[in-house]
């Protein structure tokens, strides 16, 4: 991870110009005839992927904000490896910052064994601004038949045979069929962009709009899916795509996040669509999580959410890392958090699906993880004490501020010519 100059040379030109030439497209076109199967807990997405790597013929194509070292990255170094050694191409993209737990022996052990190694945005000084663009996705795709899209990373705390009961819990979606490709251009779209270097412009990074996905068109018997996708912003399609759908919904509302620090457009569309009488329920993070400020700063909005007729359960079991959501008989998972901080810098994947079945899988998974949590009462809320109602308030206060600070600093650097962006 070292500095990049800030001129650049020929290859670094059409790096660019490939970038540039990739990454317009964020939402694609519904798909008819996709398979998708929820894996819920490393316990089962973990021995699936791993099986899928290890048959792979091809190649196998890796995103992730997260890969640390230990055993899980120890285990799957070793597929790797052996994938390489009979003629597969691997291709792993990580996030500079999120994989900060990589030692430097460890991917020297990544480029001997033959796997192609990329960095997300490396830190440079002078530019930190710049450093507030991550590469959120968790992306897997094996020989262009099969992808998983999800939270996992590659770390010991998401396997359960290693952290036993602590293992965070996590989901990925298992796909096939014609999504698949659409995700494989995703992730070439960001194999570019890490390929140019860190980045030094606005115009690279917020290039292109992003254009409405066909409508679908009836059809018997099919999973209708899409790949959509976020380069942080203002005009973030998945936060588009969310609001839209809750404010649309007749039968029934879900949200699970592990941060719950929602724009002033996913909460009002939560309170809007609770008063007119559709239930809004929220699966959110209990005492077990790796950023407690946020989870207070979350909890301000509570009395709001709970005088509005939301339901409020918090998981209590352990660290809930799943990200999903459901509109009625649409769905969608990934790896966004539907936050402010997701919503306004990182590259996040989801796939969503308008499918009864899948819909029901989805349910679920939400009563699954109502049986292991707390349900927030009104009455129980409104009874604490003025301890937390300070801490709440001064946490969501400072986490705006900050956000606010961020994105004025953001948006500066943007304007100057060559600024960080």
């Amino acid at each position: 991870m070292v500095d990049t100059p800030s001129a650049p040379g020929p290859r670094r030109r059409t790096l660019l110009h490939a970038a540039a030439e990739s990454t317009p497209r964020l939402s694609w076109p519904w798909r008819s005839r996709c398979t998708l199967s929820i894996q819920a807990g490393g316990q089962r997405y973990l021995p699936h992927i791993r099986t899928a790597m290890q048959g792979a013929r091809k190649s196998i194509c890796v995103e992730l904000y997260m890969c640390n070292a230990g055993a899980l990255f120890d285990e799957w170094l070793g597929v790797w490896a052996a994938a390489v050694a009979r003629g597969v191409e691997v291709r792993l993209l990580l996030d500079a910052i999120g994989s900060l737990g990589l030692r430097d022996e460890d991917a020297e052990r990544l480029c001997a064994a033959g796997v192609t190694l990329q960095w997300f945005n490396p830190v440079r000084t002078g530019h930190l601004i710049a450093t507030l663009v991550r590469d959120h996705r968790k992306l897997i795709i094996v020989d262009d038949q099969r992808a998983w899209v999800g939270g996992m990373g590659i770390d010991d705390r998401y396997d359960p045979r290693i952290s036993g009961e602590e293992a965070w819990m996590d989901a990925m979606v298992a796909c096939e069929g014609p999504v698949v490709a659409d995700f494989r251009s995703l992730f070439d779209q960001a194999w570019h962009l890490a390929a140019a270097g860190p980045l030094t412009g606005a115009v690279r990074w917020r290039l292109g709009g992003h254009p409405r996905p066909a409508a679908r068109r009836a059809h018997a018997d099919t999973t209708w899916a899409r790949v959509n996708g976020s380069r942080g912003g203002r005009n973030n399609p998945l936060m588009r795509t969310l609001v839209r759908r809750v404010l649309r919904a007749r039968e029934g509302v879900w949200l699970c996040t592990p941060y719950f620090l929602p724009p002033r457009s996913l909460l009002k569309a939560l309170l809007y669509t609770a008063r007119r009488g559709v239930p809004v329920h929220l699966t959110l993070c209990g005492q077990h999580t790796d950023h407690p400020w946020l989870r207070y700063a979350g909890q301000h909005y509570y009395q709001r959410l709970l005088e509005a007729g939301v339901h409020i359960s918090e998981y209590d079991a352990r660290f809930l890392h799943l990200k999903a959501a459901q509109a009625d008989q649409w769905s969608t998972l990934g790896s966004f958090n539907y936050d402010r901080w997701n919503s306004s810098w990182n590259l996040e994947a989801n796939v969503e699906a308008v499918d009864g079945e899948f819909a029901d899988h989805v349910r679920a998974l939400r009563e699954r993880l109502d049986k292991e949590s707390v349900h927030i009462s009104a009455a129980d809320w409104a009874a604490r004490s003025h301890w937390q109602r300070w801490r709440n308030a001064f946490w969501n206060r400072a986490g705006l501020r900050l956000i606010k600070v961020l994105g004025g600093l953001w948006r500066v650097a943007r304007q100057r010519p060559g600024g960080d962006g």
